[in-house]
C-alpha cells in the first residue's frame, strides 16, 4: 500500500530536494508512522523536524543547533542537507517553498487563522532576509487541503478577509444555496503573488481533503481526527 505521494513536478525538475505528501493510511503524529515514509522515501529520519503548530504565523529558522527540537509555530524554514523539514495538516493548506538557486527550503501550516496573518509571505520574508533567497527562484506548492468546493464559513469570516484582500479584484469564496465556502487556495495564492511569485511558480495540486477523504485525513469529514496528514521536505 502506497504510504505518501511525491509531487510530480518538483520531482522532475527540482533535483535537489525530496518532496512526499502522506496518505491516509498514515497519521503523521505518529513516530512508528514516520519512521516507515522516512526509510520508504528516503529522507533522514533521526533529523526530522517539526513544530508545535498554533495556528500562528511563528517561523522557526533550523540550523545545525536546533534540528529536531520542537519550537512553537507554524513554519519552518532551513538551508541545511538531509533534515527533513515536517507540517502537520487535516484540511488546513500545507505550502512548500523551495529555492532553485540558494538551496534553501520552508514549509508553512496555513489553517484560516495563518492565512489571515499571511504566514506564507512571512516564511518568504524570512528566506529573503536568512538565505539571501529571491522570489523569482522560488516554487511554491501547495498540497492536498479543503477546498472552496466544502469549506463553509460564516459570513462574519468572509468579512474579515475582505478586509485584507479588498484590492485584490478577485473572488475568493462563492455563495451556494445562501452559504459561503472560502476559498483557501485562492486567498494563498493571491498573498504569494502579491509577494512577488508569477502564476508559473505556484504548484496548486488542487486536492480537496474533503472530497479526497478516502485517501487523506480531514478534520471535518472525520469527526474532527486527531490524525494528520504530513507534509515532508528535505534537501539531499
Amino acid at each position: 500500500m502506497d504510504k505518501f505521494i511525491n509531487v510530480k513536478d518538483i520531482k522532475d525538475n527540482i533535483d535537489f530536494v525530496n518532496l512526499a505528501i502522506t496518505l491516509k493510511c498514515i497519521n503523521a503524529k505518529s513516530k512508528e508512522d514516520m519512521l516507515k515514509v522516512c526509510n520508504e522515501g528516503k529522507f533522514t529520519f533521526e533529523n526530522l523536524t517539526s513544530n508545535i503548530q498554533v495556528h500562528s504565523d511563528i517561523v522557526n529558522s533550523i540550523d545545525e543547533n536546533n534540528i529536531g527540537q520542537k519550537l512553537e509555530g507554524d513554519a519552518l524554514i532551513t538551508n541545511v542537507k538531509n533534515v527533513p523539514l515536517l507540517i502537520f495538516t487535516a484540511d488546513c493548506v500545507p505550502i512548500a517553498f523551495i529555492d532553485k538557486k540558494n538551496k534553501a527550503i520552508g514549509l508553512a501550516h496555513a489553517g484560516w487563522r495563518g492565512t489571515y496573518d499571511q504566514i506564507g509571505k512571512k516564511t518568504i520574508s524570512n528566506m529573503v532576509s536568512k538565505y539571501n533567497s529571491n522570489v523569482e527562484d522560488i516554487t511554491c506548492v501547495i498540497g492536498p487541503s479543503i477546498g472552496p468546493c466544502c469549506y463553509e464559513v460564516s459570513k462574519e469570516l468572509i468579512e474579515k478577509f475582505n478586509t485584507i484582500l479588498t484590492n485584490k479584484g478577485e473572488n475568493f469564496y462563492i455563495i451556494k444555496e445562501s452559504k459561503y465556502y472560502l476559498d483557501l487556495w485562492k486567498i494563498n495564492e493571491l498573498i504569494l503573488r502579491d509577494a512577488g511569485f508569477k502564476s508559473e511558480n505556484i504548484i496548486n495540486l488542487n486536492i480537496c481533503t474533503s472530497c479526497k477523504c478516502d485517501s487523506f485525513h480531514s478534520y471535518r469529514k472525520h469527526d474532527k481526527t486527531d490524525e494528520r496528514i504530513g507534509m515532508i521536505l528535505e534537501i539531499k
